[in-house]
């Protein structure tokens, strides 16, 4: 996220500002210490001009805790709504 930030040449307390977060909570998210809500994510992101999927991708730590979440919940389905899933994802990829 520093890099986007940084790249579109914004300070920490202008990209805060423009998110409407507090300039100390995106130091903390920038530092690994704190992770946003999807819809303080889809904030920054949409101050940065990118997608969410852009600004995850850019975080290694958020990109690993989104992973972790949706095998979290790939593990509490059924096998039959796994191979739903698998099939859905065949066609995306395609």
């Amino acid at each position: 996220m520093k890099a986007a930030r940084e790249s579109r040449g914004f300070t920490q307390r202008e990209l805060a500002e423009a998110a409407r977060i507090a300039d100390k909570y995106l130091s903390r998210i920038e530092l690994g210490m704190a992770t946003p809500s999807v819809y303080v994510a889809s904030r920054l992101a949409q101050a940065l001009g990118v997608s969410v999927d852009a600004l995850i991708a850019s975080s290694p730590k958020l990109a690993d805790q989104e992973l972790a979440s949706v095998l979290r919940m790939l593990n509490a389905l059924e096998p039959s709504e796994i191979e739903r899933v698998r099939r859905i994802l065949l066609e995306v990829l395609r």
